[in-house]
């Protein structure tokens, strides 16, 4: 990890775990199917019961903006 990473998890001891197999890696650009748009690069990831594969994606017009989204509401930027 970079000097100004951090490890966040729950403070009970479990280790928070990236899904595997991703679909996207940090980095990758990428956009929403449909509805409103949203394009831009993966910043991180994260997983619940209801939505196992989903990507925090930080806006290319908006820097600084995030927006999370499952991995079924996504597709790669060429």
């Amino acid at each position: 990890m970079g000097q100004n990473s951090k490890v966040v998890g729950p403070q009970d001891g479990r280790q928070l775990k990236q899904p595997e197999p991703t679909t996207f890696g940090l980095g990758d650009r990428v956009r929403k199917k449909s509805g409103a748009a949203w394009q831009g690069c993966v910043v991180g990831w994260y997983s619940t019961t209801l939505t196992p594969e989903g990507y925090a994606v930080e806006s290319e017009a908006h820097p600084g903006s995030v927006q999370i989204y499952p991995v079924a509401a996504l597709e790669r930027v060429a």
